[in-house]
């Protein structure tokens, strides 16, 4: 299971069967670390002093591989990503210095959220519209396979797994953002947003978070819009996203 980030929001994985695959048990994802060590490096410089302001250096040890993590808090974004594999079963010592086997995944901005199987996934350190983006890396590669927006108020990513075990597919509620106002071109502007992202509602979506009012005001109408939509990714062998039937929310961008 991913872990929950430190921000305090939950991450839940759920092992699931998608659209095109047999209905069956659901159940939670096993992928929790066999164990995690954080060590304490001290106040950062960019901030008063302060038990919250230290600078956290992180390792996440799994099966056959240690995830590392540095979180500078007077920084935005994670310092850095790192993953080591495990050499005949030997864990590596959780420290700053970097071994030979250490390869980054990322270096600055993205954030580590947890495995699932043969993934990795990392987050921004901020989005935009009530999304943030998350990118998902191939641990045998170790290269980035898909990167979107997921939605913030309602994070929550569920897996689709293959006979052996392995991640096919994942299901979230998806940002995106258009080039027009939804409150103020209607439905001209709604049969942009289904021929560009496949959406099967004909009727306008109710927009909210214009200044919290509705009707939305005419000073506002103006301001392009961002939908929330739920969709289903197939990540194998490329990835396709396919949009859902469900509950599409509009906001203003932001």
């Amino acid at each position: 299971m991913i872990p929950a980030r430190r921000i305090g929001r939950t991450f839940i994985i759920m092992a699931v069967l998608l659209e095109h695959i047999s209905v069956g048990a659901v159940s939670r994802a096993d992928d929790k670390p066999l164990r995690k060590i954080d060590i304490d490096l001290g106040q950062s410089r960019y901030l008063r002093p302060s038990p919250r302001n230290h600078i956290l250096l992180s390792c996440f040890y799994y099966p056959g591989l240690m995830v590392k993590q540095l979180d500078d808090p007077g920084m935005k974004g994670v310092r850095w990503v790192t993953i080591t594999p495990l050499v005949n079963g030997q864990e590596p010592q959780c420290r700053r210095s970097h071994g030979p086997d250490e390869q980054f995944i990322a270096k600055g901005w993205w954030g580590f959220i947890g495995v699932e199987k043969q993934l990795l996934l990392l987050e921004a350190a901020d989005g935009q519209d009530d999304g943030t983006a998350v990118r998902v890396f191939d641990l045998k590669s170790k290269k980035k396979i898909f990167e979107d927006s997921i939605s913030l108020s309602h994070f929550r990513i569920e897996f689709a797994h293959t006979q052996d075990g392995k991640v096919s597919g994942m299901k979230y509620l998806r940002v995106v953002r258009g080039d027009c106002s939804l409150p103020k071109d209607g439905k001209a502007c709604w049969q942009r947003f289904r021929q560009q992202f496949g959406l099967s509602q004909e009727s306008v979506p109710t927009c909210t978070g214009y200044e919290g009012e509705q009707p939305v005001p005419a000073e506002e109408e103006q301001t392009e819009s961002a939908i929330t939509y739920p969709v289903v990714v197939e990540l194998f062998p490329q990835p396709a996203i396919k949009a859902l039937s469900g509950p599409i929310t509009c906001r203003p961008l932001e």
